[in-house]
């Protein structure tokens, strides 16, 4: 099976369209036909189904397309380490959950390359689950993910804590102190469910008696700073963590608005395989657990 073909499929599959790939990447359509069809021969499925909307996937097509991403990440990282090999340069990989990749790792990460000045820092960001399944792989050096893992592949320590606030707009009309009860009249902007922050919340309300679904929430976004930015035009209330609203808290731009009885700590952890032999990653990822908790911007 050549990769060329799976990125070939996947092109297809984005584009809904033989004709249009064929034409972007300067191929023939019947050549590129024939090539998905021995794709399917290979893997003895049909992956390509035609409709008057164009290239549909049949269920084995979206399977492959699934993989074909994880395919081609695996590609490029051993194209990267092959480089760095032929170069004499290192990269390190550090992927982390939004929150923590945008508001907590970025001083950081200054301060750790200042120290390992040989190397080149790579931050993204991901779900904790794909965080975890990426470090067990071995596609990242070193993860932050919320809360901890029992996989016994992996070392997990807490790296820093913080805490959910609901937040407003500065002039929004509401009491500085109110009950979850009286938060029913308000209207909610809450992140999506891919948010390990979003579950920590819904576990902990419907713990004290209040399922999510009883509150007015207008919309699910898939940013935090989405959220902000709807509170800051004053649509509504927001459950934040404090580490990405603290500068607008500071520059009173939204205020914070207390719960009676709701106290929401959680803990941001590194987690990295426990059989890395490699000297200079340990040192890394030890200066990371080290320094993480004093460098945060």
């Amino acid at each position: 099976m050549l990769l060329e073909h799976i990125i070939m499929f996947y092109k297809i599959a984005t584009e809904k369209s033989i004709s249009k790939v064929a034409q972007n990447n300067h191929i023939s359509q019947p050549a590129l036909s024939q090539q998905m069809q021995r794709l399917e021969e290979e893997l003895n499925v049909k992956l390509l189904e035609r409709s008057n909307r164009g290239i549909e996937l049949t269920r084995a097509g979206q399977i492959l397309q699934k993989y074909a991403v994880q395919f081609m990440h695996l590609y490029s990282d051993l194209k990267e380490e092959l480089d760095n090999l032929n170069t004499g340069s290192n990269t390190f990989h550090i992927t982390a959950t939004s929150v923590a990749c945008n508001y907590a790792l970025p001083c950081s990460l200054y301060k750790v390359n200042r120290q390992f000045p040989d190397y080149t820092f790579h931050l993204a960001s991901a779900p904790s689950s794909d965080v975890i399944r990426q470090v067990l792989d071995e596609r990242t050096d070193l993860g932050f993910i919320v809360g901890t893992t029992d996989s016994q592949e992996l070392v997990c320590k807490e790296a820093y804590q913080d805490k959910i606030y609901l937040v407003a707009r500065s002039d929004y009309l509401i009491d500085s102190q109110i009950t979850l009860e009286i938060l029913k009249q308000h209207p909610l902007i809450m992140l999506n469910e891919s948010f390990s922050s979003y579950r920590l919340l819904c576990n902990y309300i419907k713990q004290l008696g209040y399922p999510v679904g009883s509150f007015h929430t207008m919309f699910h976004l898939d940013s935090t700073e989405s959220v902000k930015s709807a509170v800051q035009a004053g649509h509504g209330l927001a459950f934040l963590p404090y580490i990405a609203v603290k500068k607008e808290l500071y520059q009173k731009q939204l205020k914070m608005i207390e719960i009676e009885n709701f106290d929401l700590d959680y803990g941001v952890y590194t987690v990295y395989k426990n059989s890395s032999t490699d000297t200079r990653t340990s040192e890394i990822i030890d200066y990371f657990a080290a320094n993480i908790g004093k460098s945060i911007c």
